[in-house]
């Protein structure tokens, strides 16, 4: 009974951590503009860029997902403006194992009380921002973000960053009365 019980317990807090853990986007635009009257872009420089080799691959992605799109990198005269933001913050998550009330629950051998144990888990949180103007009107037009647990392997990482990116511009640009 006991392992069954444990068992039990752990799937479902890898299922609750999982879930915990789960990249978060979001996307919202003004939904008056017509997107098919921009072509070009240039990027104002980040308030908050990433650091090491992560500002260019931040870059190298945004760019290769709006030129996808037809959308073309201008060095003046852009009708759009490009900029993003990076925050990192470290997180905790505390999980408690072998929950039991005493002998009224029977959680433990036979009905007899045992005892609780906490771990704290320490992870690093990272949000991306990227946020597009009109250049003429000074405008903002559209803003994403994503927001995920950040790995310790640059590799792991580059494909976190790749599926943000794809979230983030799969409907980009929107539909004149898309919701």
């Amino acid at each position: 009974m006991k392992i069954r019980s444990t068992t039990i317990l752990a799937v479902l807090m890898l299922l609750t951590s999982t879930l915990l853990f789960a990249q978060k986007v979001n996307v919202d635009w003004d939904r008056g503009t017509d997107f098919s009257k921009f072509h070009t872009y240039a990027w104002q420089p980040s308030p908050s860029p990433a650091t090491g080799l992560w500002d260019q691959r931040v870059i190298d992605g945004v760019n290769q997902k709006l030129q996808a799109k037809g959308f073309k990198l201008v060095n003046a005269n852009p009708e759009l403006w490009v900029v993003y933001t990076s925050h990192v913050k470290k997180e905790q998550q505390v999980v408690g194992t072998g929950y039991n009330m005493g002998p009224t629950w029977g959680w433990g051998y036979w009905g007899g009380p045992t005892t609780t144990t906490y771990n704290t888990y320490t992870y690093k949180e990272g949000t991306l921002v990227v946020e597009i103007a009109d250049a003429n009107g000074h405008t903002l037009l559209w803003r994403g973000t994503a927001t995920d647990t950040l790995p310790g392997n640059p590799d792991k990482g580059i494909k976190i960053l790749n599926n943000a990116m794809n979230k983030l511009f799969k409907n980009f640009p929107p539909k004149p009365g898309s919701k």
